[in-house]
């Protein structure tokens, strides 16, 4: 037994030792065999390269939207406008950045939103140029229009336009949201095709708050031309940034002050302070088919056989007559003299239609609600039903459905301009439609919301986020 095991583990010790031999030499003969492949691929490549390709020129031509900008680390950030995929890009000193014309342009004038047709470096994900595109469109100075994210769709000048979950609402130098967009904003708005890629806010808002106004309550507050409404206590009006002058009536007096809107600051008209003057008296000629029919101004009903005295200023007139569609709109007295022309629509169908007619032969006819101005002669207005007038509050949809503003807690809250209370609050639903829910709280930035309300039998629950310490700005 013993002699066996003497031959038999050497032999065993041999053949291990001469496989371990076999394998490693196996191994640096496959390692050799694959450097030698390698450099023949290597030397192939080189044979058949054209040398005026170097990879790291190879440049990559995208259409995309600019939707943040790094400009201390000198990084751009993209989304496609075709994939809608995010891409980051480095800005060198020496990138070209030029128009749509090609006009040379710098980066703090391209703004976040803005559609480009961007060239960069594969290989370093340097920015070679940029140029706005010429296959985007823009509409500017936009102020008229409906935004219904929910719908996916933004209406401008009565065209409808595709509103994308991607698309971008730029305000200032920082990206927002589609509610931080007021009715009372200017707009640009850019795209491609039919979507929209991107909302700027090229004129947003700040506020008139009135205070001491209690004498003013149930007036007139007029911001410029284009702003007005009915005095109440309390309010905090959203206003264009800009410069206006701003004119109170109330009882035969008016106080007026000029103001300086500045973007998302308060702007207060202690009315304390401001010179309170007796208002000229306009004297006011009321053409109204069928003359029989009864006139109120301002809720009292008025004779209008002769001239009607009426203050300058602000005020709300309705017309009604049995078998016929009333009228409510507001005039604003400015003249000494003035006329006023009125034609009531009958309730049918068909008498309705003709006298809508002769009404637009005869007179120019306002829009329901609109203000009338007395300044132009021979303003006209045409009955239609309506109870909506111009800076009244809106109608409500049902006087038992609510709006719930639950948070932040412990803010003001404002609906349209109107003070409702303190958050958490609620109060009766206004009509459907875009409404602005505005909050303010003292050493806090103030901040508006717009909110579509719909023609439901629901309740409405809104919440926002904290409203951001003015220390912090």
């Amino acid at each position: 037994m013993k002699n066996i095991e003497k031959v038999v583990i050497p032999v065993i010790v041999i053949v291990i030792i001469t496989m371990l031999g076999i394998y490693y030499i196996a191994k640096e003969y496959e390692k050799q065999q694959a450097e030698k492949r390698a450099e023949e691929i290597k030397q192939t490549v080189e044979e058949n390269r054209d040398e005026s390709i170097d990879t790291k020129d190879l440049v990559y031509e995208s259409t995309a939207m600019l939707v943040g900008k790094d400009e201390e680390s000198g990084k751009l950030k993209f989304m496609s406008v075709d994939q809608d995929k995010l891409f980051e890009l480095e800005l060198a000193g020496k990138t070209p950045i030029l128009g749509k014309h090609g006009n040379s342009l710098t980066l703090d004038q391209i703004p976040l939103g803005e559609i480009l047709d961007v060239s960069y470096s594969i290989h370093s994900k340097e920015l070679l140029s940029l140029q706005i595109s010429d296959e985007a469109w823009t509409f500017t100075d936009v102020t008229k229009f409906e935004i219904n994210e929910e719908e996916g769709r933004m209406d401008i000048a009565g065209s409808t336009y595709k509103l994308p979950k991607t698309a971008i609402v730029s305000y200032g130098n920082e990206l927002a949201t589609f509610m931080d967009v007021t009715n009372v904003d200017t707009l640009t708005v850019k795209g491609y095709g039919r979507k929209i890629c991107s909302v700027i806010v090229e004129r947003g808002h700040g506020y008139v708050r009135l205070s001491n106004d209690s004498y003013f309550e149930g007036g007139w507050i007029e911001v410029g031309q284009d702003i007005i409404k009915k005095v109440s206590e309390e309010m905090l009006i959203p206003v264009p940034e800009g410069s206006y002058h701003v004119r109170l009536t109330n009882r035969g007096y008016a106080a007026e002050e000029d103001v300086e809107i500045i973007r998302d600051e308060e702007t207060v008209i202690d009315l304390s302070k401001v010179d309170v003057k007796e208002v000229a008296i306009g004297h006011v000629e009321f053409s109204i088919v069928p003359d029989y029919a009864q006139l109120f101004v301002d809720g009292v009903m008025t004779d209008f056989e002769e001239r009607v005295p009426i203050e300058y200023g602000i005020h709300h007139v309705h017309v009604e007559l049995a078998g016929y569609k009333s009228i409510d709109t507001n005039i604003r007295v400015s003249d000494q003299y003035a006329n006023i022309d009125m034609v009531l629509e009958e309730e049918t169908e068909e008498a309705s239609t003709t006298a809508g007619n002769t009404a637009k032969k005869n007179t120019t006819a306002a829009a329901p609600g609109q203000l009338l101005d007395t300044s132009s002669t021979g303003t006209a207005a045409t009955g239609t039903g309506t109870t909506s007038t111009a800076g009244t509050t809106a109608p409500v949809v049902s006087n038992t459905r609510k709006v719930y503003v639950e948070s932040p807690q412990g803010v003001e809250v404002y609906m349209d301009g109107m003070y409702v209370g303190i958050a958490p609050i609620s109060f009766i639903k206004p009509a459907a439609g875009s409404h602005v829910i505005t909050l303010s709280k003292s050493g806090y930035k103030t901040k508006s919301y717009t909110i579509s309300v719909e023609s439901d039998d629901n309740d409405l629950t809104l919440s926002f986020s904290e409203m951001i310490s003015e220390e912090q700005e």
